[in-house]
């Protein structure tokens, strides 16, 4: 834990009979936890990723599945609140490592878009150099998307899926996904004009 965050008093006995009380469906048990640990799992998420964005779309995820799967939680996997950051930890590990993947993938496509694709004999040069410009320049803004705005765009306009779709098989809020297609092609406009509805 950083040494500037706030020191709790845990109370595990208390801290579980919440994580039993979530598991039965009660949401102000939910938001007591939420608001209780929302500051150390946030800060255990950004010491993996040290990436606001990142961290607070992590975050999320985490108390979407403690919201899911409370009912996991037994005094055998040790404290709650141990449970609760160890749960965040492997969450960010998990986004981490998709990350780096992800990574070497967009290493790879850079490289290999240097070769100047091949142009149809009857393009005229200014065509060309237009379609050529446009062409780089959306292959930037899709390379400076995050991995999960590049996702869930790519699951909506290229695999046919709506959104509510992405949610179910992502096991993620329909907000989320909402959230990430939305900033997504907000980055994309900033980079070319896009003309592009988002389905709903």
């Amino acid at each position: 834990m950083e040494q500037n965050a706030p020191r709790l008093a845990f109370d595990d006995k208390a801290d579980a009979a919440l994580l039993t009380e979530i598991a039965n469906g009660d949401r102000q048990s939910f938001q007591r936890i939420h608001e209780r640990y929302r500051g150390l799992l946030y800060t255990t998420i950004n010491k993996v990723l040290n990436d606001t964005d990142d961290s607070e779309e992590v975050l999320q995820e985490v108390m979407y599945s403690l919201w899911r799967k409370a009912n996991l939680y037994s005094h055998g996997r040790g404290r709650p609140v141990t449970w609760l950051v160890s749960m965040a930890r492997n969450r960010a590990i998990d986004r981490l490592r998709s990350k780096q993947r992800q990574s070497k993938l967009k290493q790879a496509y850079a490289s290999e878009i240097k070769v100047a694709p091949r142009q149809p004999k009857n393009t005229g040069g200014f065509e060309a150099v237009a379609r050529r410009e446009t062409c780089n320049a959306i292959r930037t803004a899709v390379l400076d998307l995050t991995e999960v705005q590049r996702e869930a765009i790519e699951k909506v306009y290229f695999d046919g899926l709506t959104q509510q779709e992405i949610a179910d098989q992502l096991g993620e809020p329909l907000g989320t996904v909402k959230a990430r297609v939305r900033r997504g092609l907000a980055r994309l406009r900033k980079t070319v004009s896009l003309d592009v509805n988002s389905p709903s």
